[in-house]
């Protein structure tokens, strides 16, 4: 259950936080297309190449695009932990059977 909590709430904090705030910010000087498009790559190779690869691009364009328009990482927390939440279903699902 203690897992399961952190890969809803915690992992995603930390990588937004991380990503977004730093990583996207900084590239953003550059050009809204290398802040955005950027930190989705380096978003996704950290995720690995995978199944879940495409997952993380996906998710990694849509908040980085909201952390663009919004200049907080706020919106994109939140839309990280409900792209997340499916595996925390399973997670409480599996461990509660």
């Amino acid at each position: 259950m203690l897992s399961a909590v952190f890969i809803a709430v915690f992992l995603p904090f930390s990588e937004e936080l991380l990503y977004r705030g730093i990583i996207t910010k900084a590239l953003l000087r550059y050009s809204p297309f290398v802040g955005v498009v950027g930190s989705t790559v380096i978003f996704a190779l950290m995720h690995g190449i995978n199944n879940t690869f495409l997952a993380a691009v996906v998710a990694g364009l849509a908040t980085a695009e909201i952390f663009r328009r919004s200049r907080s990482i706020w919106p994109g927390v939140v839309v990280h932990v409900v792209f997340n939440l499916p595996s925390f279903l399973i997670m409480v699902f599996i461990s509660a059977g």
